[in-house]
């Protein structure tokens, strides 16, 4: 087996092959309780109807607010072209 590093990468140890990495074996069963809890708590929000309702509802603001603040940006963008074309003929006037 070769323990030298690869040109551009750094050393990196490879476990014998009876042992399994750290991670694996590290409170794997509090990794699976947590992710049981995770996938528990995900499925009863996504599954509640008043949490969808309110998700909903909310959705709904957001977008009513973004669609309100395009308009007003719509309304400034005419109204400073407006302006600059006022201008533009006031100079062909001179």
């Amino acid at each position: 087996m070769n323990n030298h590093p690869h040109y551009g990468y750094g050393h990196f140890h490879v476990p014998p092959e009876n042992q399994q990495p750290q991670y694996k074996t590290q409170n794997s069963k509090t990794h699976f309780a947590m992710g049981l809890a995770a996938g528990a708590a995900v499925a009863y929000l996504l599954t509640n109807k008043k949490i969808q309702q309110s998700v909903a509802s909310t959705g709904e603001k957001a977008w009513s607010s973004v669609q309100g603040e395009l308009e007003e940006l719509k309304e400034r963008l005419e109204d400073t072209q407006a302006e600059l074309d006022y201008y533009r003929n006031l100079q062909k006037g001179d």
